[in-house]
């Protein structure tokens, strides 16, 4: 079954504009009021251009008006039937990105960036439709920047040279040998003795005298017992009294 809008669009082609006028002038979609008024009246010129000559009417003003109309129509449907849908228009601008990420992994492992070519991508697309996935491919590289910030650099940092470390050198003309003195033999077994001896007084402390027992003469007697003292003193006294008597 044919649409109207697909003869429509074949007379427009064509260039048959009686018949293209016929057939639009009864639309409903996507046609104002005014247009149908338009297109009726540019089609009623073409078949019957006398009347509307006598009552006044501008015959080719009103076809190109018409013409003018029909064709916007034609041309708009036209974009509608063969535009693409944003899932398949999307589908085919992730092949192309998806490619081109293969290609720099095959380049960062071989060396040899390579992509296969467009057609084996998109397909056999009208010029309209390739149009429309560059378009999506270049929406989805301007996402990819913006989100890893592609386009920002580090500032370049100059190689820092340090300066080497100058030894001083001694010119050998005023270089002197230095020899070690000569050592008294004598001296030499002196030194050695009265540094022994100086550690051992400077390392043995002195010793202090240890307390030990007394000597005998030293010694305490131990002491009388006080019972011994009284029985004494009473002997004396028995002793007075008996010389007494």
């Amino acid at each position: 079954m044919i649409k109207k809008s697909d003869i429509v669009r074949e007379a427009v082609r064509e260039q048959d504009w009686k018949k293209a006028l016929l057939v639009a002038k009864d639309f409903r979609i996507g046609v104002t009021q005014e247009q149908r008024s338009k297109m009726a009246r540019a089609y009623e010129c073409i078949v019957h251009p006398d009347f509307y000559r006598q009552i006044g009417v501008d015959i080719p003003e009103a076809i190109e008006q018409g013409k003018a109309i029909v064709k916007e129509y034609a041309e708009s449907t036209r974009r509608k039937n063969t535009m693409m849908k944003w899932d398949v228009k999307h589908d085919m601008a992730k092949r192309v990105i998806d490619a081109f990420l293969e290609g720099a992994d095959g380049w960062q492992r071989t060396g040899e960036f390579t992509v296969p070519k467009r057609g084996e991508l998109t397909g056999d697309l009208t010029d309209e439709d390739k149009e429309l996935v560059s378009q999506e491919v270049a929406l989805m590289i301007a996402s990819i920047r913006k989100r890893y910030k592609l386009q920002e650099r580090l500032p370049e940092q100059e190689a820092q040279i340090q300066p080497e470390e100058v030894k001083a050198e001694i010119p050998t003309g005023e270089a002197k040998e230095t020899l070690p003195e000569p050592v008294n033999e004598a001296e030499k077994e002196e030194k050695p003795e009265e540094e022994t001896a100086a550690s051992d007084t400077e390392q043995a402390p002195e010793e202090k005298p240890k307390r030990g027992r007394r000597s005998a003469d030293t010694e305490k007697k131990p002491a009388a017992k006080r019972g011994g003292r009284k029985k004494a003193a009473q002997e004396e006294k028995a002793e007075a009294e008996q010389a007494a008597v």
